[in-house]
């Protein structure tokens, strides 16, 4: 008769989702990188998606100027001038009618993402598996987690472009998918999605009553070329990513930020929108989450809304980037294709280190350099790493002649 395993004592005192948690990936870089500073080392980190862009000074001037002399509770609802300004980016950028959809404000998009599986797992009947991509952000397995749900990773594969097709799945899973998590353009490949995948897509979701999370943290960060480009009737093809809010709002929501498009990563500002019966009541469930923003992150978010000239700015940043540092790895053989849409670089590790992402990038970080290797990503995928283009153009290049020689050599 085999002894029962005897709990470890955080086990004990926690319960089993969060003692069994792993260490979140982006804190593993965050000591890598402050032990080789405590080495006195050069460090380049293309490791965590944090852009080193200064945020628009107008910004800035907005959040200081809205600091009162007393401070009081925000309301979860938001000031009528920010609801007001999240409408008119909707409508500028996607065509969207402020009527179709209810919208609320959120702190990033990262608490929400996270906030809305408590509300989600178990509905119709008792719905409990969500659907999301592999590789994809670390926090949609771990929300469906403390939820209760099931997490149902697909693996995404070049073959056909990144693209998650829930069509394909097991019928069972089809049957018990409560929602579904999209995110396009992609972190980490930078893929980008066409109007008739997402035509496909939401027409799959409306067949089996799945909700359609569409995670568009980047969906202002695409090829610069792309805005010299004529839009509007008769001006040719919208080649921006677009977002699945324009095709329906039925059990459809986006999640919108500002950390990428504005460079507001420690502001926490972004905002949920779509359907009005969800929004209606994850609004009731977010008054118990203590997510209200404070009013002059608000008002600062009120700005950024509002204007699309810095954001096209930041396009030019980080197109720069891209054009620097993608022929390199595509000398390498690490690049088959260079990404149209967000900031990063999803490479594939030389053959000489074979599926060890991880040696890779330890031994890349040894040398200065911090990427993120694909099985800190992901779930399944190893063989990959993740360069975030977030140092200026000139470190950059310095950057690339370490991973050259590491590779070469």
């Amino acid at each position: 008769m085999s002894m029962a395993k005897t709990p470890t004592r955080d086990q004990m005192k926690v319960n089993k989702i969060t003692a069994d948690l792993e260490e979140y990936p982006m804190e593993e870089l965050a000591r890598i990188r402050k032990e080789l500073v405590a080495k006195g080392k050069a460090v380049f980190d293309f490791g965590t998606g944090d852009p080193k862009i200064a945020t628009w000074e107008p910004i800035r001037a907005a959040c200081s100027e809205a600091i009162q002399a007393i401070s009081q509770y925000p309301s979860v609802k938001g000031i009528d001038a920010l609801k007001k300004a999240q409408q008119g980016y909707l409508e500028r950028r996607f065509g969207v009618d402020p009527s179709a959809y209810d919208i609320i404000p959120s702190s990033g998009s990262k608490e929400a993402i996270f906030h809305i599986a408590l509300c989600l797992i178990g509905r119709s009947g008792g719905k409990k598996h969500v659907i999301y991509p592999d590789p994809g952000y670390p926090v949609y397995r771990s929300s469906i987690k403390f939820a209760g749900g099931v997490p149902y990773p697909v693996k995404l594969v070049p073959d056909n472009h990144f693209l998650l097709e829930p069509w394909n799945l097991p019928p069972y899973i089809q049957r018990d998918c409560a929602a579904i998590w999209l995110n396009y353009p992609h972190n980490p490949t930078g893929a980008t999605a066409t109007q008739s995948y997402w035509e496909q897509v939401v027409d799959w979701c409306h067949k089996t009553d799945t909700v359609l999370l569409s995670d568009d943290c980047y969906i202002d960060i695409y090829d610069a070329a792309i805005d010299l480009q004529p839009l509007g009737e008769g001006g040719g093809v919208d080649h921006r990513p677009m977002c699945p809010l324009q095709l329906s709002s039925d059990r459809v929501l986006t999640f919108m930020s500002l950390s990428k498009r504005s460079g507001m990563t420690g502001y926490r500002a972004g905002f949920v929108a779509g359907d009005q019966d969800i929004i209606k009541a994850f609004l009731r469930a977010r008054a118990n989450f203590g997510v209200g923003q404070p009013e002059f992150v608000q008002k600062a978010a009120v700005v950024a809304w509002d204007d699309d000239e810095h954001v096209r700015e930041r396009r030019k940043i980080f197109t720069s980037r891209i054009k620097a540092a993608a022929p390199v790895f595509q000398d390498l053989g690490m690049l088959s294709e260079v990404p149209k849409a967000a900031f990063y670089l999803w490479v594939k590790i030389p053959r000489a280190f074979g599926a060890g992402d991880v040696q890779f990038a330890l031994g890349l970080a040894e040398r200065g350099v911090i990427c993120s290797p694909s099985s800190w990503l992901s779930e399944s995928i190893k063989g990959y790493a993740r360069f975030a283009l977030v140092p200026d153009v000139e470190p950059t290049l310095a950057a690339l002649d370490i991973i050259k020689d590491y590779i070469n050599n």
